[in-house]
């Protein structure tokens, strides 16, 4: 371990305080009251968080408001094991992954908006888990993250666990509105601002209707020294969101929502560590460009034996996004026999001739600056009918069943980019074209059931019966020398598979101050197939993967409620894992299964309120990540960084936590105080899996703190705040070789709210 790893423990061990601070209201006379139940609906019914035995971590609304978060970059490393692998587009985007349960393919957590899964799009590589949105988090009313598999209630991809966002509903009690301006200055860069309000309207006695709107631009960080522009990866986001909820009696109520998002980023989070901070060369500027929208309806209708809910929705998400392609372009200009070969159209062993190398190589020299340029289009259909009974008797149930199609089109081009500004010339001018069309289908069956064998003593069983369908199809369009892109035809392949999972737990409640469980469960994710050029046709389909999780817990009440303690311990074995390779001519990805892992881990989250106004938590979290199995098949084409026994899980930290203060105060009948700090440590991981490949790099081991102050005042609230105080320099994502991404730069800024 290393030295800043103890100090880190240490620290944590003695001061032990952060995520899920308990939420505290404000009375009329500006006193705090405290409020430290937190109610979840992890298991598809309202329990006590300290009362339901699964790994969860709860952050309430009130606790999101006083951590200043806007997105997940703001609250994901308070969470233990959770991970955000933030890539090019960073602010929270990326692979998101816990317990170390990561790779490409399918998604290993499930991210769900309310009862919606939300599901990314393939891309050309067949990797949805790498592209998770980031949604506006202003207005929710609280975040669960479970930890562990949750395949029996969730589903696929929920093996390594799942988020729930649940946003506040509309309310028929009474006319309420907010309001939240922000302006701060990032170190190196410049102004961001952002501006949210909500408005809920009763509209009768039955109906009412919330509406929530927010707009973020963030000045980028980063300089482009060759193209000659400052601050390059400015972002952009606008968040729309309107739900009607009707009630025309006790029994039953229907909600429905529609989401709009749209997010925009002008140039990747890449810096090259040779130029010194923030400093660029890159020929081309890497946009990002997403839109999101979401239309759902849930209804619930209590039936006396069990309530019945159905939730039904429709998504789609567009993203147009951009890669460098000048150094592959170079590349066939200086090794030019296989890209002459592909421009002329000619079929090995035959070869150009030294008029049509010279030919190609003036040819290909008009084409860079070059990007690849990929517009990704996603539409998804879910529904989910379940019935849930009662939260009283010995016996508790609850059945169901989940419907999903998904329809997902890439076009996928190598296009010129403007040499003068490195942005995508529009119209575009291809240098190749092909497409990918994806449909999916699936259905599953699933129940869970809860027997009180004794008083406390619980017994829980789950089953889940899965069945889905892959269908990809594509071709190449325009073949291009300059891209490697060779001709390939029509293609179209189907994949199917069905299957079981299942989970058993066993827990006993001691006493309202004291529950244990032992959990074993099991997680799976679907398999597919692969529409990429010169792969080997055995290599085409791949299969589903599958864990096992095998956990023991513990949940302590202590001081009539004033500290709570949760211990969490497991092994996860993990098998015929997905994972990403390229062709053997190094150009294109695809997903294969390979190997296995084994996970140890421990997780320790502690919330204390010694005195009224004061809440001090913190979490401790140990992850144990590494291969027990070769990352290669019988089909596998070779190469240097798959992985190998023993090599540990990229991107996984064996150490990290979190620590947080806050303290509410009144300082006069109308007028209360607020300070807040919070602490993350993340420790060492690796970037990729080989140590002997020659971009292998450690990093993380690095700590952030952030600190907010402020006072309330009858409606209004105001609140100075930093974020990265100290204004560490932590590498987040690497290349391996000269390209880091960071955390973001130390922004110091003012938030005012006002309440309605």
């Amino acid at each position: 371990m290393t030295v800043s790893g103890r100090n880190f423990i240490g620290a944590s061990l003695l001061a032990l305080v952060a995520s899920g601070a308990p939420a505290f209201a404000q009375s009329a006379t500006g006193s705090v009251v405290e409020t430290n139940e937190i109610i979840v609906t992890a298991s598809k019914r309202e329990t006590r968080l300290q009362d339901t035995p699964i790994a969860i971590t709860a952050l309430t609304g009130e606790t999101l408001q006083a951590m200043g978060a806007s997105g997940m970059d703001d609250f994901f490393r308070s969470v233990p094991g959770l991970v955000v692998q933030e890539g090019e587009t960073a602010g929270g985007r990326g692979r998101i992954s816990v317990r170390g349960i990561r790779s490409q393919g399918e998604a290993t957590l499930a991210l769900y908006y309310g009862e919606t899964p939300v599901i990314g799009s393939n891309g050309t590589s067949s990797d949805p888990g790498g592209r998770t949105g980031d949604l506006a988090l202003f207005d929710v009313r609280q975040i669960e993250v479970l930890r562990g598999p949750q395949g029996t209630l969730y589903g696929s991809s929920s093996m390594g666990g799942t988020i729930r966002i649940l946003f506040n509903e509309p309310s028929t009690r009474g006319f309420a509105a907010s309001a939240r301006a922000e302006g701060s200055f990032t170190d190196g860069g410049g102004f961001n601002h952002s501006l949210q309000a909500m408005l809920n309207v009763p509209l009768g006695e039955t109906l009412a209707l919330r509406a929530v709107a927010s707009r973020t631009e963030t000045e980028g960080y980063i300089d482009q020294v060759t193209l000659g522009q400052k601050n390059s990866n400015d972002s952009d986001q606008t968040s729309i969101r309107a739900a009607l909820k009707w009630t025309p009696k006790s029994e039953f109520s229907y909600t429905l929502t529609a989401l709009r998002q749209k997010s925009g980023l002008d140039d990747a989070a890449f810096y090259n560590t040779t130029l010194g901070r923030f400093g660029m060369n890159a020929p081309t500027m890497l946009s990002y460009d997403e839109g999101f929208t979401l239309v759902s309806g849930e209804g619930r209708l209590d039936l006396g034996f069990a309530e019945l809910v159905s939730a039904t929705a429709w998504q789609r998400t567009t993203t147009d996004r951009t890669v460098d392609g000048t150094s592959t372009v170079l590349a066939s200009i200086a090794a030019p026999a296989t890209s002459c070969r592909i421009h002329f159209g000619l079929t090995a062993p035959a070869s150009c001739t030294p008029t049509q190398t010279a030919e190609y190589v003036a040819y290909a020299q008009t084409r860079t600056p070059a990007l690849f340029y990929a517009e990704m289009d996603n539409r998804v259909f879910t529904q989910e009918l379940r019935l849930t009974s009662p939260s009283t008797g010995r016996f508790l149930w609850t059945l169901g069943g989940y419907f999903e199609t998904r329809e997902d089109h890439v076009d996928s081009y190598v296009v010129l980019a403007d040499p003068a500004t490195g942005r995508l010339i529009k119209p575009i001018d291809a240098t190749s074209y092909r497409y990918i069309d994806t449909d999916t289908t699936q259905y599953a069956l699933f129940g869970e059931g809860t027997f009180e064998i004794t008083s406390g003593l619980k017994l829980t069983g789950g089953l889940r019966y899965y069945s889905y369908e892959k269908r990809i199809a594509g071709e190449v369009v325009m073949p291009g020398g300059p891209s490697y892109q060779g001709p390939s035809p029509y293609t179209q392949t189907t994949t199917k598979e069905q299957g079981t999972i299942g989970k058993v737990s066993l827990s006993y409640e001691a006493s309202d101050d004291l529950l244990f469980y032992a959990t074993a469960s099991q997680g799976f994710r679907p398999g597919g197939t692969n529409n990429t050029p010169n792969i080997p046709t055995e290599l085409i389909p791949y299969e589903s993967d599958s864990l096992w999780n095998y956990e023991i817990g513990m949940k302590t009440s202590w001081f009539d409620k004033r500290l709570d303690i949760n211990i969490a311990g497991y092994r996860i074995d993990w098998d015929n894992i997905q994972v990403s390779t390229r062709t053997a001519d190094n150009v294109f990805i695809f997903i294969t299964n390979a190997g296995a892992a084994r996970v140890y881990g421990a997780e320790l989250e502690v919330a204390a309120r010694p005195i009224d106004g004061l809440s001090l938590s913190g979490s401790l979290n140990y992850t144990d990540a590494y291969l027990t199995a070769d990352q290669v098949n019988s089909s596998s084409l070779p190469s240097a960084s798959i992985g190998r026994d023993g090599d540990k899980i990229p991107y996984t930290p064996k150490w990290s936590g979190s620590a947080a203060a806050e303290y509410q105060w009144p300082i006069s009948d109308a007028v209360s105080g607020l300070v807040r700090i919070d602490y993350s440590y993340t420790g060492k991981y690796p970037n990729t899996f080989r140590p002997t490949l020659s971009t292998y790099r450690e990093i993380g081991d690095y700590h952030l703190v952030s600190a907010r102050a402020g006072f309330r005042m009858d409606n209004w609230n105001l609140s100075l705040f930093a974020r990265n105080l100290f204004n560490a320099h932590a590498a987040t994502f690497t290349d391996g070789v000269n390209r880091d991404v960071v955390v973001r730069p130390r922004t110091i800024g003012l938030n005012l709210g006002i309440e309605f």
